[in-house]
Parts: structure tokens; C-alpha cells; sequence
């Protein structure tokens, strides 16, 4: 209302057409800047538009390919946990193993313990002589598979071979 009033006001003052034409006139000429501000308003969107148009497809794709990776690094993690629990299966496995063979082996030592006194150097000295006695025993055992009869002559040695060979046939008398 205020407005209307001042309005009302002036053109009550103004009552000469000079003063319309330059009121006319002022008005135009804020309505064209008004209109060429306007449109430069009009251009500066546009090019906005245009320039976040590209950001936006930019940020679409960036957020894709998050999502792949998103996805790509959970079937990875899915992997590794399952990898994860085979491997502690194995060495859960593994262990049982090792520790079977452990106890195993522990029983046979504890087998073999009363054999230690075996062990002393007294113990090892006899057995080593008892070695040697026993090479000797096959030395002597391997001479006589070549020749059980060492003392005699090659002439009693053949004698004793045909009577060997036929011994009622020796002893008979012609």
C-alpha cells in the first residue's frame, strides 16, 4: 500500500510529458539491463550446468567403481577367512600328527631306557672285543667253507674226497 501511495504521488507531480517520456524511458532501461542481466544469469547457469554435469558423471563413476571394490574386497576377505580356516584345520592337523609321532616315539624311549646302562664304557669296550672276536669267528668260519681240512696235503685232501664221494666203494677190497 505504501508503495501505491508514493506512486500516486508521482505522477501527481509530474505532470509534464517530458517528465513521462524520461520516466518511460528510465524504465526501459532497467528493464534491458534487467534483461541482460538476465540472460548473462541465464548463461552463467548454463555453463554451470555444463561444467557439474561432467563432475557429476566423474562422481557416479567414482562411486561404481567404490562399489566393486567394496564388493571385489569382501569376496576377498570371504577367501581369505576361508583360506584362514583351512589353514588352522591343517595345523590343527599337523599337530596332532607331530604330537602322535612325539608320544610314539617318547614310549620307545622310555622302552629303551632300561638298555641304557648298555651304554657305559665298560659295557662298550666288552662289546667292541666281543666284535672283534666275533670278525675272527668269521674269518675262521669263511677259510674253512674254502678249505675245511687246512693241515692236510693235496694228495690226503683228494683220498678224502672219493671216500667222501663213495664211501662203500673205498672200502672195499679187490
Amino acid at each position: 500500500m505504501m508503495v501505491t501511495n508514493a506512486f500516486d504521488s508521482a505522477v501527481q507531480l509530474s505532470d509534464s510529458p517530458r517528465s513521462t517520456v524520461e520516466r518511460y524511458t528510465r524504465l526501459c532501461r532497467a528493464y534491458v539491463q534487467l534483461s541482460e542481466r538476465f540472460h548473462q544469469l541465464d548463461v552463467d547457469h548454463m555453463t554451470l550446468k555444463g561444467q557439474v554435469i561432467p563432475l557429476l558423471k566423474a562422481l557416479k563413476a567414482q562411486q561404481d567403481r567404490l562399489r566393486q571394490l567394496q564388493m571385489e574386497k569382501e569376496s576377498l576377505q570371504q577367501s581369505l577367512d576361508q583360506q584362514s580356516a583351512q589353514h588352522h584345520q591343517e595345523m590343527q592337523t599337523l599337530t596332532q600328527t607331530y604330537e602322535d609321532r612325539l608320544g610314539h616315539l617318547t614310549r620307545h624311549l622310555e622302552e629303551l631306557r632300561p638298555l641304557e646302562g648298555l651304554l657305559s664304557s665298560d659295557l662298550s669296550h666288552e662289546l667292541a672285543e666281543a666284535e672283534s672276536q666275533m670278525d675272527l669267528v668269521d674269518a675262521t668260519l669263511q677259510e674253512m667253507g674254502e678249505d675245511d681240512e687246512p693241515d692236510l696235503t693235496a694228495d690226503e685232501k683228494a683220498l678224502l674226497a672219493a671216500y667222501r664221494a663213495n664211501p662203500s666203494a673205498f672200502l672195499v677190497v679187490p
